[in-house]
C-alpha cells in the first residue's frame, strides 16, 4: 500500500530521534513530528501505529529494529548503526535512479548542469555495481571507498529548511578545543560537504562575523525566533580562495613549489585548486603556482607529498612548512 507524504515524513523523523542509541518518547516524537510538518496536532496513536509499521510491515521493508526501554522509558533502535537510510534499493528504485542520472548526464553540455556529469556517472556507476553484485554472487573483486560514520546528519533536513526559509538557529555547540559545549545562535547560509563530514557556515548572531560549525559536533538544534540577518552570502566566492572549511578573510598569497617527476603528474591530473598552474620545469621537477590562502588543510596536503615536493615562495609559507617538518622530527629523536 503506498504511503502518503506525511507518513514519509513521520518516519524519516522517527528515524533522525533514535538514530546511534537516541531514546524518545511517544510524546517527544510526536512534537518533532507535528514541527517538522508544521501541523498543530499529531495523534499519539498515529506514532505507535508508524513505530508498528517501521518495525513489522513488510511492504515498507525497514523492519526496524525497534523496541521500547522501560528503564528509560522511551523507544531506542535495538542496533545502535541501524538507519532506514542503509537499507538496499530494489530494481524499481535503481531504475528510477539511474534513469534520472542518465537525463543529468544527457544535459551535460548544458552549463547549467555542466558541474553534475560527474555526480551523474558516479551514481550511474554505483547503480550499475549494485545490479552486477546482485545478479553474481561471486563479484567480490570490486570494492567502494568505506566511508566512517560521522554524526550529525541527522540535522541536514533541519539545516537545509531553516536556510530556505531564513530561520535562526540555535546550536549547543561543542568544539574540539573546548571542555563544554555552548549555546550559539546562527544565521545559517551554507551546507558544505568536506572529508566526509558536514559543515554549516552562518552568521554567529554574537560576534556578527561569519563562522563554521562541524555538524557532529552539534548536540542539540533548535528554532529560534529571531529576525534572520541576511548577508548575501556568496558561496563560491567566500571558498574561492581556500581549500577545506575555513576561509581566511583578505586576498590569498601567490604560492610556488615544485614537484619531482613523475609524482607532479598526481596533481597535474588531479590540481590542489582551481588556480593552480603549471609555470615551468626544471631539473627533473614540475614547478606549480597557486592561489590561495595557506590553510591547515592546505599544508597537509602539501605535506602529503614528503621529500618530492619544496615550497618555492612565500618565504613566510617557507618557514611554516619547515617548521611543521622540524615539529615531526622532533617527535621521532
Amino acid at each position: 500500500m503506498p504511503r502518503n507524504k506525511d507518513a514519509l515524513i513521520r518516519y524519516r523523523v522517527i528515524n533522525r530521534c533514535l538514530l546511534h542509541g537516541k531514546v524518545a518518547s511517544v510524546e517527544k516524537l510526536k512534537q518533532e513530528c507535528e514541527l517538522e510538518l508544521g501541523v498543530d496536532y499529531v495523534g499519539k496513536r498515529t506514532i505507535q501505529e508508524d513505530l508498528r509499521s517501521m518495525r513489522e510491515d513488510e511492504r515498507l521493508g525497514y523492519n526496524a529494529p525497534i523496541k521500547f526501554d522501560k528503564y528509560r522509558r522511551g523507544y531506542i533502535y535495538e542496533d545502535y548503526e541501524y538507519s532506514i537510510d542503509n537499507i538496499p534499493l530494489n530494481e524499481e528504485e535503481l531504475e528510477a535512479i539511474a534513469f534520472s542520472a542518465t537525463m543529468l548526464s544527457q544535459l551535460s553540455n548544458v552549463r547549467l548542469f555542466a558541474s553534475f556529469t560527474g555526480a551523474a556517472q558516479k551514481i550511474m556507476d554505483a547503480v550499475n555495481v549494485q545490479r552486477l553484485m546482485k545478479e553474481e554472487s561471486e563479484y567480490d573483486f570490486v570494492r567502494f571507498e568505506k566511508v566512517p560514520y560521522v554524526g550529525g546528519s541527522e540535522y541536514l533536513q533541519l539545516i537545509i529548511d531553516a536556510i530556505r526559509n531564513r530561520i535562526v538557529l540555535q546550536i549547543t555547540y561543542q568544539a574540539f578545543y573546548s571542555d563544554q559545549p555552548k549555546d550559539v545562535l546562527v544565521h545559517p547560509y551554507l551546507l558544505k560537504e568536506y572529508m566526509h563530514r558536514w559543515y554549516l557556515v552562518g552568521l554567529n548572531n554574537e560576534v556578527q562575523e561569519l563562522r563554521t560549525y562541524a555538524l557532529d559536533r552539534i548536540q542539540d538544534l533548535a528554532v529560534k525566533g529571531k529576525e534572520y540577518i541576511d548577508r548575501n552570502f556568496d558561496p563560491k566566492d567566500y571558498f574561492k580562495n581556500t581549500i577545506g572549511v575555513i576561509a581566511p578573510p583578505g586576498a590569498p598569497p601567490e604560492i610556488t613549489f615544485s614537484v619531482r617527476k613523475p609524482q607532479a603528474q598526481y596533481l597535474v591530473t588531479l590540481p590542489l585548486h582551481e588556480s593552480q598552474e603549471i609555470i615551468g620545469e626544471k631539473g627533473g621537477e614540475v614547478i606549480f603556482k597557486v592561489k590561495v590562502h595557506p590553510t591547515y588543510e592546505f599544508i597537509t596536503a602539501l605535506i602529503g607529498f614528503r621529500d618530492e615536493l619544496k615550497i618555492l615562495g612565500p618565504d613566510s609559507l617557507k618557514e611554516q612548512f619547515t617548521g611543521s617538518v622540524r615539529k615531526m622530527l622532533e617527535r621521532y629523536t
